[in-house]
Formats: structure tokens, sequence, C-alpha cells
């Protein structure tokens, strides 16, 4: 009864599976890269917070003797003639647009760059799980070997190569506890937290169906931050001549006071402004080159991709729907007929590694379509890469 009810306590307080759309929604609360876009984008809500007011801080000038028998003061507001002002707030609303539009596209980056982490950990783990059981398995060949060796009924060279397959496997087991990690170390950077048990299928970490996508919104910021680069170049263009400033004065001399409308100019009174000009032309030209790349990739990754899909799909489905349900009792299988003297062990080995080679390819096939689906619902930018 106490062993009963430890076995409860312990299934109780075990750590739940993480779910995909769990470790998705974790990832969107704290992964770097995505927070790194939200920080662009308050950036760019205060530059356009800015752009809504006058373009130039107010001036003031006071001015006093030491003796105070004369003093002075103005109040004067800078204008541009040449509408600076305006071009920079087009600027700012259109760098707003792609501010917001690149963090949007960012969630479901972030949601896709998750969910292959995912599967990468989920393969890492059963390629690890066959990797132990496989080392488990080559111990107990090399037992019976050893056994019919000291009895006289075996040969050398089969314990020598049980010996060396042992090596083999454990070489491999300490590789796949690596890749393990690594994957394991990839997927908590994402969800900041050490990921505890997952499924074990890495086909559950892609969308059951990508489905219909909307506007990707990668298009949209590059042609908004085309627009941005398009307005700061004809905001240079305008700052070729110096800002009015409109005011008020104030003068008292000697008991004397003057009062009444400012108006000033800077100097000089003509600015070319060609080394900003020439940089705003270049930053368009860079716009609209990230602007045609991204559009071609965007067009050409739904196309690849979808292929790529169907082929992994079919692929799939020519296979046995749980190999490794199949290779489990093929392996027992194999293990009794070496025990039973019915097979040496080279046949036993030769057997071995068929088995367990086609079931890594099974589990490596699921994790390619998982892949294939997520890439496919990237390029579509659909909703079911979302929680």
């Amino acid at each position: 009864m106490l062993q009963l009810l430890a076995l409860l306590t312990s299934f109780a307080i075990a750590d739940p599976i993480l779910a995909p759309d769990e470790a998705v929604r974790a990832a969107l609360a704290s992964d770097p890269t995505l927070a790194a876009r939200l920080a662009d984008l308050e950036a760019a809500k205060g530059l356009r917070r800015e752009s809504l007011f006058l373009g130039r801080n107010p001036e003031v000038n006071l001015s006093s003797t030491t003796d105070r028998t004369r003093r002075s003061g103005s109040v004067t507001q800078p204008f541009s003639l040449t509408g600076e002002g305006i071009h920079a707030a087009r600027s700012a609303r259109a760098g707003l647009d792609a501010a917001k539009a690149a963090a949007e596209r960012a969630r479901f980056e972030t949601a896709a760059t998750t969910r292959r982490a995912y599967s990468r950990a989920v393969l890492a783990r059963e390629l690890l799980r066959f990797a132990e059981e496989d080392r488990a398995l080559l111990a107990r060949l090399r037992g019976v070997a050893e056994a019919r060796v000291a009895a006289g009924e075996g040969i050398d060279l089969d314990l020598r190569l049980a010996r060396l397959e042992q090596a083999r496997a454990m070489a491999a087991w300490l590789d796949a506890q690596a890749q393990a990690t690594s994957s394991d170390t990839e997927l908590a950077a994402l969800i900041g937290k050490t990921p505890g048990p997952l499924a074990r299928d890495p086909l559950v970490a892609g969308p059951a169906e990508p489905g219909p996508g909307t506007s990707r919104s990668d298009l949209i910021a590059t042609r908004a931050a085309t627009r941005a680069a398009r307005a700061t170049l004809s905001r240079e263009r305008a700052a070729v001549l110096p800002a009015i400033g409109l005011g008020a004065f104030y003068e008292k001399d000697e008991g004397r006071e003057i009062f009444g409308p400012a108006v000033t100019v800077e100097v000089p009174l003509w600015n070319w402004n060609q080394s900003r000009v020439g940089a705003a032309r270049g930053n368009l030209r860079l716009a609209e080159a990230i602007e045609a790349s991204t559009a071609a990739r965007a067009a050409t990754e739904e196309v690849r991709a979808a292929e790529r899909l169907r082929v992994a799909e079919e692929s799939l489905a020519t296979l046995a729907p749980d190999i490794g349900a199949e290779a489990a009792p093929a392996l027992r299988a194999i293990e009794r007929l070496f025990a039973s003297g019915d097979a040496n062990l080279s046949e036993t080995l030769l057997l071995r590694s068929r088995v367990v080679e086609g079931e890594r390819a099974w589990i490596e096939a699921r994790a390619a379509v998982a892949v294939a689906r997520i890439d496919v619902a990237l390029a579509r930018q659909s909703a079911s890469l979302l929680p």
C-alpha cells in the first residue's frame, strides 16, 4: 500500500509535458529577438509623437546688465518654409508603420523558431533514447558472448566483435547526449526556462494543417521603410533653406520699455546640405533594394516550402504508422536468436543495425514533416503557428 501511495505521489508531482503551444506562448513573452523588435516599435512610437508637434523647439533669450538698467528678452518659434516638418512627420509615420509590421512578423518568426526548436529537442531526446536502448542491447549481447566463450561454446571473434560494437554504441550514446543537451539549451533560450518533459513525437511541433495565410508583415514593413526613406530624402532636400523664427521681444533700457513682434533667420542663408541629401538618397536606394529582395524571397519561400511539404508528407505516408512499435519486438527477437544460438554475432549485429537505422529514419522523417509544415505556415504567415 505504501509503495502504491509513493508511486501515485511521484506521478502527481512530476512535471507536466510541455506542449508546443505552451512553448510558443512562453517564447512570445521572453524571446530576446522579439523583445528587440518591440523595443524598436516603442522608439518609433516616440518619434511619431514627437513629429506631431512643431519640428523645432521654441527659443527663449533673456539678458540683463549687472546694474539692471537694461533688460531684454524674446521668445521665438522656428518654422521651416520648405515643408521640412511635414516631410519629417511623414517619415516618422511610415517608420511607425514599418516597426508595427516588423514586430508582427517577429511574432510569427518567434513562433516558427520555437516550434522548430521544439521538434529538434524531441528528435534529439528520442535519438538519445534509441542510443540508450542500443547500448543496453549491446551490453547484453556482449554478456552472452562472454558466457559462451567461458563455457567453451563460443568463439573469440564473437566476443571481440561484441566489445568493439559496444564501444561504438557507447560513443553514439555520448554523442546523442550532447545533441540532446544542445537542443534543450536552444529551446530554453527561447522560452526562458529549462524545458521539462516534452511530447514523444516531433510531428506534434508543427501545425496539423498550415492553413491559409495573411499579408506578410515583412513585405508591409519593407514597403513602409521605403516610404520613410523617401520622406526622409524630401526632408533633407527641404533643409536647404534656414528656418524662420516668429515670436515677440521685450526690452527695457533706462526706464524705457519696448516690445513687439520678432522675426529671426539663421545664417548662413543657404545650405546645400549635400552630405545629408546624399546619405538619404543612398538609404532610399537601399530600402528599395531590400523591398524587392524581400518580395522575391517571400514568393520563393512559399512555393518551395509547399513543394517540400508535399514530398515529405508523401514520403512519410509510405511508411508504417508506428515503426517504433515494430522496432522493439524486432530487436527482442534478434536478441533471442543470438541467445539461442540460431544466429551468430555478425548476423545479429547486421540485423540490429537495420532495425536501428530504420527506427532513426522514421523519427527523423516525422521531424522533417513537422519542420516543413512550420516553414509553409511561416511563408504564408498563417495563424496556425500561434497558440
